[in-house]
């Protein structure tokens, strides 16, 4: 009896063993395949920001009715297209190493939605350079492209198993959608000091962006290393970063809407929040290169752990611990039961990242909402037409002509040419009305 139950015991030791051996290779796998991400988040970060001066400079060609910034547009678009040429192969060796990723559905959604919008992008560039769009069409159209670029930097951070390897992609992430906000605060008030002055639309603008900032840092400085903070501080002290705040304020002043800037020319502008947003690629480059070490710090802890392991006594079988903490009284209930934090995430962790996923999963939540966007790109277009085509019938004007008016209209009024043409169909009547009468 004695010798059964010591071979059932040597038995079920030997499949507890094979068990956790098999565990410790599920998680090298999945530390390389974070290392590949890594990769690929520093060069998605890379093409980001340099989209994101190229959005600035097309604001301000457009703004100046191409009289400014088109030598500057052309090398930032340069810079840009090269660099999502590394971003293209990058994503060729990431599929090659991506092998049954966790939640890879969704992240290779994110990455072919990410490059059907860049396709897109040479359709853009030549809009921008016939002046085809005003300021604000364009700022949409280039945020539209970034925001499906840092989708697929989200769905990397929502993918992370390991608790440190989270709060530091979690940290990343929102530095560079901080930085993001920036980008498209810089192009939006470049389009203001481009024409001169700023109304009560660009105004709310610039304040919601501004907040939006402000939230991204927050949650950043929550999960950042103190190394990371620091540097951040750092950067906050910059005579950059004070001017832009001395700019903001004459922006979003009374008598800008009057055309009072204080003298404070498109290229200044431009200038000061380039270099305070340079500051934050600084950051941003630091989390990243650090996070590609942490990588590979956790591949060689992961591949020393299985060594010693396949080291040790056939039999012999390691503790296996999780730490659970009590469950956030706020959060707690929320799906019927408690909520614990495993591996050393603390309550205050969990609420920031269910924070992170709830900012942003709206604009994440289901591909369908992409063909729902192009679907209204189409419509927006048929729209555009119509207008056009009630001006040509009733103000005898050709095509050209009546775009123009339409694209005038709009820059005059600082609306997006989608409003105003959704303007003018709101009149046909009187103006068909009119015709009649005059005829």
């Amino acid at each position: 009896m004695g010798t059964e139950r010591e071979t059932r015991g040597k038995g079920t030791g030997a499949a507890a063993a094979r068990f956790l051996r098999a565990a410790k290779l599920c998680r090298i796998r999945d530390v390389e395949q974070l290392l590949a991400v890594s990769a690929l988040v520093r060069d998605l970060s890379a093409l980001i920001h340099a989209l994101q001066k190229e959005r600035g400079a097309s604001s301000i060609y457009l703004g100046s009715n191409g009289s400014r910034f088109g030598e500057d547009r052309a090398r930032l678009q340069a810079d840009a297209k090269a660099l999502e040429a590394v971003l293209r192969s990058r994503l060729g060796l990431v599929d090659e190493q991506l092998d049954r990723l966790s939640s890879g559905a969704q992240f290779y959604s994110r990455v072919a939605i990410a490059l059907h919008a860049l396709d897109g992008l040479p359709a853009l560039r030549d809009q921008v350079s016939s002046l085809a769009l005003v300021p604000q069409d364009s700022v949409k159209a280039f945020t539209d492209v970034v925001g499906h670029l840092l989708s697929v930097v989200f769905e990397a951070a929502d993918i992370a198993a390991d608790p440190a390897i989270s709060r530091a992609l979690v940290a990343l992430f929102n530095m560079v959608q901080g930085k993001e906000f920036a980008g498209q605060e810089r192009a939006t008030a470049s389009a203001g000091f481009s024409r001169g002055r700023f109304d009560g639309v660009e105004h709310g603008r610039l304040a919601h962006l501004i907040d939006a900032q402000n939230r991204a840092f927050r949650i950043f400085a929550e999960f950042a290393d103190p190394a990371h903070a620091a540097v951040f501080h750092t950067v906050l002290a910059d005579p950059a970063v004070a001017e832009v705040e001395r700019m903001r304020t004459v922006a979003l002043g009374a008598d800008a809407r009057h055309g009072e800037l204080s003298g404070i020319t498109p290229e200044a502008w431009f200038e000061q929040a380039t270099r305070r947003i340079e500051l934050l690629k600084t950051v941003e480059d630091r989390l990243t290169e650090d996070l590609r070490r942490l990588c590979e710090v956790k591949l060689a802890q992961a591949r020393a752990d299985l060594e010693q392991a396949d080291g040790s006594a056939p039999d012999a079988v390691m503790p296996v611990a999780m730490l659970l903490v009590d469950a956030d009284p706020a959060l707690a209930g929320q799906d019927g039961g408690g909520l614990y934090a495993p591996d050393g995430l603390r309550p205050k962790l969990m609420r920031s990242v269910l924070d992170v996923m709830q900012a942003q999963s709206q604009r994440l939540r289901d591909v369908s909402l992409e063909l729902e966007t192009a679907k209204a790109a189409l419509n927006e277009r048929k729209v555009i037409d119509r207008a056009k085509g009630l001006l040509m019938s009733t103000r005898n004007l050709s095509e050209e002509e009546a775009y123009k008016l339409i694209r005038k209209t709009a820059m005059n009024q600082n609306k997006r040419i989608i409003e105003v043409a959704e303007a003018i169909l709101s009149m046909s009547d009187i103006l068909r009305g009119v015709t009649a009468g005059g005829g």
